[in-house]
C-alpha cells in the first residue's frame, strides 16, 4: 500500500507523461522551431491545471515494478502519437495542396529548407503554411487540441488504452482524406491553370513563331497568384470548418482507444 504523497507524485508524473507526449506530437507545438524548454514548461503548466480535474480513480492500476511502469509509459506515449498523427493530417493536407499548386506555378524548381516543417519546401508553400498558422491562432483553433487533451483523461484511464478493430480502417480512411482535402483546396488554381495552359496550347498551334514555353512561366505564376489572393477571404471560414472536422476525427480516435 502506497502512501498518499507517493501516489500523488506518481499520478502527477503519469499525467505529465501523457500531456508531454501529446504536445510533442502535435503540429506547431511539436515542431523544431518551438524550443524544447517551451514545450516542457507548457506541458508542466497544463499538468498542474488538469491534475485537479482528474477523477480520483483515474490511475486504475498502480505500477509496482519498473517493467510495469515502463509499459504504462509506452501506453501513454501511444495516446500522444495517435492524437498527434490525426492532428497533423489536417496541417499536412493544407501543405500538400500548396505543394501541388506551387509545382504547377513553377515554384518547384527552387526549394528552401524550412526548420518549422522539418523538410525542404518552396517559397510559396512556406508562405502558405505560415499564413495558415497565423490564421489558426487568430481563430483560437488551438483550443481544439487542449479540449481533446482534457477529453483523454475523462475517457481513457492511465494505461487503459485498447486498440479497437475499427481503428485501423479509420486511420486508412483518414490518410486517404489528406489527398482529397489537398485536391479540393488546390482545385480553383489548378482549374484556372488548366484553362490557361489550354489557351497557350491553342496559341502555339495558331502562332508557331511565339515561344509559348517561355510565356507559360509568367502566365502560370501571375494567374495562380491572382486566384490565390482572390481565395484569401474564404480561408478563415474554410479553416474553421476544416478543423471542426479535424476535431471530430480526434475525438473518434480517442474513442477508438477507450477500454
Amino acid at each position: 500500500m502506497f502512501n498518499l504523497p507517493y501516489q500523488a507524485a506518481l499520478e502527477g508524473a503519469v499525467v505529465f507523461i501523457r500531456i508531454s507526449a501529446i504536445m510533442f506530437a502535435l503540429p506547431i507545438f511539436g515542431d523544431q522551431t518551438t524550443p524544447v524548454r517551451v514545450r516542457i514548461l507548457l506541458s508542466v503548466a497544463l499538468a498542474f491545471l488538469i491534475y485537479p480535474l482528474i477523477s480520483p480513480d483515474w490511475l486504475a492500476i498502480m505500477p509496482t515494478s519498473f517493467i510495469a511502469f515502463a509499459i504504462l509509459i509506452i501506453k501513454e506515449l501511444l495516446i500522444g502519437l495517435m492524437i498527434g498523427y490525426v492532428a497533423r493530417i489536417a496541417f499536412d493536407s493544407m501543405v500538400s495542396a500548396a505543394k501541388i499548386v506551387s509545382f504547377q506555378m513553377g515554384f518547384g524548381t527552387a526549394n528552401l529548407f524550412m526548420p518549422s516543417a522539418d523538410y525542404p519546401m518552396d517559397s510559396f508553400t512556406g508562405f502558405h503554411r505560415t499564413l495558415m498558422i497565423l490564421l489558426f491562432f487568430s481563430l483560437n483553433l488551438h483550443q481544439i487540441y487542449i479540449s481533446a487533451l482534457v477529453e483523454t483523461f475523462a475517457v481513457i484511464p492511465s494505461g487503459g488504452i485498447q486498440l479497437k478493430p475499427g481503428l485501423g480502417l479509420f486511420l486508412i480512411n483518414l490518410t486517404a482524406s489528406l489527398f482529397v482535402v489537398a485536391i479540393k483546396l488546390a482545385a480553383p488554381i489548378l482549374i484556372a491553370l488548366m484553362f490557361a495552359m489550354s489557351a497557350l496550347g491553342l496559341i502555339a498551334r495558331t502562332v508557331p513563331q511565339m515561344n509559348v514555353f517561355v510565356l507559360s512561366f509568367p502566365v502560370s505564376f501571375f494567374l495562380g497568384l491572382l486566384i490565390y489572393i482572390a481565395c484569401l477571404p474564404f480561408f478563415p471560414e474554410w479553416l474553421s470548418q476544416h478543423f471542426a472536422h479535424s476535431n471530430e476525427q480526434i475525438l473518434t480516435s480517442i474513442k477508438g482507444l477507450t477500454p
